[in-house]
């Protein structure tokens, strides 16, 4: 056999042998950003390219929401700190804010997630709380909602007082404790935390399956996907400055003995660059 048409045949059996992890369309898809830190313009620092924006981001939520299968099947989620970095005392241009409220309303999250420290520094420049949003408080709060006809449960983790030193214990405990209140109600407990990547990590693997899902933002690096050890828990965090949005497609849900997130198998994951693919919302583009 000639070496083109063996490289041909391998490459064929490779594509019909990813095909089965791909195929099945998703249950429910999930986009999420945080740690956008106040930015809503396309980054102008990324090489060749400017990345990211807030217009951009509504037309990927836009698509995502009307267009194939995730359509009708979009949870979106925003937040921790999106207007406000987590170790800064103020947004890149402050006066800009209240423009930047309007264009996160207009994006119609499902889920809003904000700190007190967002809400203050929102209040100092003369911009409301975003419609819709949740601030989070000293104590985990949850929310029921409907998505793609599955009960979907949230858990906005407390903010600690000090989000520069562990989270106790007992915040975590408390956490895990308003999880499992919803067990039984939802087919899937989805966790937004603001606490950064290393309170989180131990969370999830500290309290077993507390949480199906953990959209994690504040201090730390930004990934498409891990597991806890277990597998129990699906966990993504944000990158910065609105540069990118994260996608899950969960392409079946906890409930069956042992199930255990597998990427390929039960869910993918990817983190989108908000790039030129992704034209500017014009509505969006014009409260700026």
């Amino acid at each position: 056999m000639s070496l083109p048409r063996l490289l041909l045949g391998v490459l064929v059996a490779l594509t019909m042998a990813a095909v089965p992890a791909f195929a099945a369309d998703p249950v429910l898809t999930i986009a999420f950003a945080g740690n956008t830190y106040g930015y809503f313009d396309p980054c102008p620092t990324c090489g060749p390219q400017k990345l990211g924006g807030l217009a951009r981001r509504a037309t990927f939520l836009k698509d995502l929401r009307e267009k194939g299968p995730s359509a009708g099947k979009t949870l979106a989620v925003a937040g921790a700190w999106e207007f406000l970095p987590e170790v800064s005392a103020a947004p890149p241009e402050p006066d800009k804010l209240p423009a930047v409220v309007k264009a996160h309303e207009r994006l119609a999250y499902d889920v809003f997630a904000l700190t007190p420290a967002e809400v203050n520094v929102l209040t100092e420049n003369k911009a409301a709380t975003p419609k819709g949003a949740t601030v989070l408080d000293a104590a985990p709060t949850t929310k029921v909602l409907a998505i793609g006809g599955k009960a979907v449960g949230l858990v906005y983790f407390p903010m600690p007082k000090d989000v520069s030193a562990p989270v106790p214990d007992k915040l975590m405990d408390a956490t895990a404790k308003a999880a499992a209140e919803l067990r039984g109600k939802v087919a899937l407990v989805v966790g937004v935390s603001p606490w950064g990547a290393l309170d989180e990590e131990a969370f999830i693997n500290t309290r077993s399956g507390a949480v199906d899902v953990l959209l994690g933002s504040g201090g730390g690096s930004g990934f498409a996907s891990r597991a806890s050890k277990d597998g129990k828990t699906l966990w993504t965090r944000a990158y910065i400055k609105g540069k990118t949005i994260n996608r899950l497609d969960l392409l079946a849900l906890p409930g069956a003995p042992g199930f255990a997130w597998k990427i390929g198998e039960n869910f993918t994951a990817k983190v989108q660059p908000l790039d030129e693919a992704y034209p500017q919302d014009a509505a969006v583009e014009a409260l700026f």
